[in-house]
């Protein structure tokens, strides 16, 4: 008898935390829709032809750090734009995992072999701004 309640005593709380996960999901997939509403979403190549040709930006860096944003935050990143803010619209980003931001900086430092300081990382508050900070770090490597 013992055996069977510490057994549905764990059913319950794996279930639990099956419903939280599920929830939370949901709850960032709607704070998600809510930031890109109303934008079309652009391949890889259209987002950096509208945001990025001619600003001396390789390809290769706008594609890399969008497909990082993607994997860490795990969202769709097709509708974002280059003015997206991490301290504003994107912020809630955040709410649901306090260490994204660092997951993202380790994350593009790794990819791309170079070294973003605290410093640098906390001026950076633009998808812009991101694209820019680590073009030039790549252009210098």
């Amino acid at each position: 008898m013992t055996t069977m309640l510490l057994v549905l005593g764990g059913i319950a709380i794996v279930a639990s935390v099956i419903w939280l996960v599920g929830h939370e999901r949901r709850a960032k997939e709607k704070k998600v829709q809510r930031a890109f509403v109303g934008r079309e979403p652009l391949t890889p190549e259209a987002f950096y032809d509208r945001y990025f040709l001619g600003l001396g930006i390789e390809p290769e860096v706008i594609f890399g750090i969008r497909k990082i944003l993607e994997e860490h935050l795990d969202a769709d990143m097709s509708r974002l734009h280059a003015e997206d803010d991490f301290s504003k619209n994107l912020s809630f980003f955040w709410d649901f995992d306090s260490m994204a931001d660092v997951d993202v900086v380790l994350a593009i430092e790794e990819y791309f072999q170079i070294k973003i300081t605290n410093t640098e990382a906390e001026k950076t508050h633009t998808v812009s701004e991101l694209m820019r900070l680590v073009s030039g770090k790549v252009g210098r490597g």
